[in-house]
């Protein structure tokens, strides 16, 4: 895939993460939507520049090939639809214990290392916690920004 295209296609879907994030914050009011504001405005700014990049490297004739290298089109689609599993179960589950199931979910799966399942559910669990204690860290002790609920925990 040449250069130009792929900016073009990282670009637009950014500003569809944006999107939905956007669409996702409806009833988020007051300082708890400062922050994801800026994260939307981040990813959206990035979106604009990618798109920009990838026509003006189609205009310009500098859309070079890409290297070879094949796309792992299986993880690529392991991801999109481990993203909405994600995405789907946090209503169900709250935001921390989908984030654990998503996150030790999607190490275990893109594991690649070779190391046997034990060794890959050691790594796969020590990532899982540092992300959420993280980002819990980061949301509630720092910015006092409420996580989404869900209807189990």
């Amino acid at each position: 895939m040449r250069s130009g295209v792929k900016d073009i296609a990282a670009g637009l879907f950014s500003l569809l993460a944006a999107a939905a994030f956007f669409c996702q914050s409806g009833d988020v009011e007051g300082v708890g939507l400062l922050y994801p504001q800026l994260i939307m405005g981040f990813i959206a700014s990035g979106g604009v520049y990618l798109v920009a990049l990838g026509l003006w490297k189609r205009r310009s004739g500098r859309d070079e090939a890409g290297d070879g290298e094949a796309v792992a089109r299986t993880r690529v689609a392991m991801i999109a639809v481990g993203s909405l599993a994600y995405a789907l179960i946090i209503p169900l589950l709250g935001f921390y214990a989908a984030s654990v199931v998503f996150l030790f979910g999607s190490a275990m799966a893109l594991n690649d290392t070779g190391a046997g399942p034990r060794k890959a559910a050691l790594s796969a669990s020590v990532l899982t916690m540092i992300m959420c204690l993280a980002v819990w860290a980061g949301f509630s002790l720092l910015l006092h920004v409420p996580t989404p609920d869900g209807l189990l925990f």
